[in-house]
């Protein structure tokens, strides 16, 4: 049984932070604080370095502006007076959007992923690949590792395997601590790959070994016994972190609270009628990054087919498909799309960080979770 936290977001009436009442002399708005000029937080200058207007294009200078990863490049907060509802719908191109989320460990997790539920031939892998998709998500469960993994081999052999992150899952009935490492080399053997670059608990339960579908519950086994299982991946160099999906608020502070290495991702469900935006902050407040699957809508037609994202998404000359992807990566979400129609595959990283989602655009998606029903 995990260990319940000492201090915990996840129920509504979450927990003050230690430095509640207190201000941040680096923000604009701190009342002892000197004006800034700048109405940006990107761009307010660390100690001994130029503005961004002197920045050098070269050097560590350079390198650090490149690498700010999740800082808010856009102006400062104004309120809800500042600007109206009625801006223009103009997809500015003016503010430079990273492609990548940096890790603790340094790593970079692509932004726009190719996922693979359903794949049943390499060819899309290759198109995926050909067309600049890095992050190749993956799963025992999906029962076609070997189909992805001949779909990365010409890459993989012609000695790309860093270039690529590829990401799989333990199922619910390998999560006896054996069974953990067995999933795991099957998958590296299937896929080719000689190591995970992320490792995921597909399901925040177990069931019993070859138990069927739905399994049967698993009550010899914990979750933070199979996680230490996972640990001991990293620890031989099977894996290089680890992460779980499916999981709750509460789920993820109950593991954050006993885990030797801590979770970097938690892959759910994620799109602008289902944002789910407290558990992508709360996770990412304690470091673990909200990873959208199904960010198109699962095959519910009424998200893709919804009037008014259709209507944003002409506005803005795009397709519907673009702007559901767009508004989780512009909020620094990692998005695995799937198709195995090679213009839908283009379509879905074709010029992704060349463009804005306005936040006229934003207002108009904001209330869309409330139009569309979800099944239970």
């Amino acid at each position: 049984m995990l260990r319940k936290p000492c201090f915990s977001m996840a129920n509504d009436g979450c927990q003050l932070p230690a430095w509640t009442g207190q201000a941040f002399a680096y923000l604009p708005h701190h009342p002892r604080g000197t004006a800034l000029a700048s109405s940006s937080y990107a761009q307010l200058k660390p100690p001994g370095m130029q503005t961004n207007a002197g920045l050098s294009t070269s050097g560590p200078a350079a390198a650090l502006q490149e690498d700010r990863t999740g800082v808010w490049n856009g102006p400062a907060p104004v309120g809800s007076t500042g600007r109206t509802q009625n801006d223009a719908m103009t997809a500015a191109t003016d503010a430079p959007q990273s492609e990548y989320l940096l890790l603790r460990s340094g790593a970079k997790l692509p932004l726009v992923g190719f996922g693979t539920y359903k794949v049943d031939n390499a060819d899309s892998v290759r198109c995926a690949i050909a067309e600049g998709y890095r992050h190749i998500d993956c799963a025992a469960f999906y029962g076609n590792e070997e189909t992805i993994g001949e779909g990365m081999a010409d890459f993989i052999n012609q000695g790309h395997r860093s270039d690529l992150f590829i990401t799989s899952k333990v199922w619910n009935d390998a999560h006896r601590p054996k069974l953990v490492r067995a999933s795991c080399e099957r998958s590296i053997k299937d896929l080719g790959c000689e190591y995970l670059d992320l490792l995921l608990m597909h399901w925040p339960e177990a069931w019993e070994p070859e138990s069927g579908m739905p399994g049967k519950p698993d009550h010899t086994v914990t979750i933070q016994q199979t996680w230490e299982a996972m640990e001991e991946l990293v620890d031989s160099g099977l894996v290089r972190h680890l992460g779980v999906s499916n999981f709750s608020v509460k789920q993820v502070e109950e593991l954050l609270e006993c885990a030797r290495i801590k979770p970097v991702a938690n892959q759910v469900e994620l799109h602008p009628f289902l944002p789910q935006r407290k558990l992508v902050g709360v996770c990412a407040r304690k470091g673990v990054h909200c990873i959208a699957f199904s960010p198109l809508g699962h095959s519910d037609p009424g998200v893709i087919n919804n009037d008014v994202l259709k209507e944003v998404a002409q506005e803005l000359g795009r397709t519907s498909a673009q702007v559901c992807l767009k508004w989780n990566v512009q909020r620094g979400v990692p998005v695995i799309p799937r198709s195995q129609n090679p213009k839908n595959i283009k379509a879905n990283i074709d010029g992704i960080f060349d463009w804005v989602l306005p936040r006229a655009a934003k207002v108009r998606l904001h209330p869309m979770h409330l139009t569309v029903q979800h099944p239970a």
